[in-house]
């Protein structure tokens, strides 16, 4: 399901209720969330997602407690329009931005010293340019694909579209 970006024009500026109410559907309701980043745009406040993800973060905390057993929610960052940056240099950039985050957002006193990790699998993918790199688009677009449909991949079980 497509929740919409968290900057669309439709539900008017500053609208950090329906962003709750969003966060809280989307979570409750999904096992992996995608978060859809432009490449230019990591490591800046607004373009990034930042204010949705610290809404998603303190929805989290409120919904789930971390348990053992319980299966986490995937939050899978899709880098898109990859450059010459190396996804690695990328990745941890975005990881030290969630890391800050977390650390900044009210948390209840029992997991004040808790990590993003507790309640979160924080996984990676990019994608290359659209218009300028079609069949690397392509490719790129097939292996995240493999990651919902192919037993052996990372989601391993969830196989949520094996067609």
């Amino acid at each position: 399901m497509d929740l919409e970006g968290n900057d669309g024009r439709e539900r008017g500026e500053d609208d950090t209720n329906f962003e709750r109410q969003t966060a809280l559907f989307a979570l409750s309701t999904a096992d992996v969330l995608l978060v859809n980043v432009w490449c230019h745009d990591i490591g800046r406040e607004q373009g990034s997602g930042k204010p949705l993800l610290r809404t998603i973060f303190q929805v989290n905390l409120k919904l789930f407690a971390p348990e053992p057993n319980r299966k986490k929610t995937v939050l899978l960052f899709v880098i898109r329009d990859k450059t010459k940056t190396p996804v690695n240099k990328l990745v941890e950039v975005l990881e030290a931005d969630l890391t800050k985050m977390w650390e900044g957002i009210s948390k209840p006193s029992q997991y004040t010293d808790s990590k993003i990790t507790d309640f979160f699998d924080v996984q990676y993918a990019a994608l290359s340019h659209f218009d300028e790199k079609f069949e690397d688009f392509q490719a790129d677009c097939t292996v995240l694909r493999r990651r919902f449909t192919d037993e052996d991949y990372k989601f391993g079980a969830m196989a949520l579209f094996n067609p």
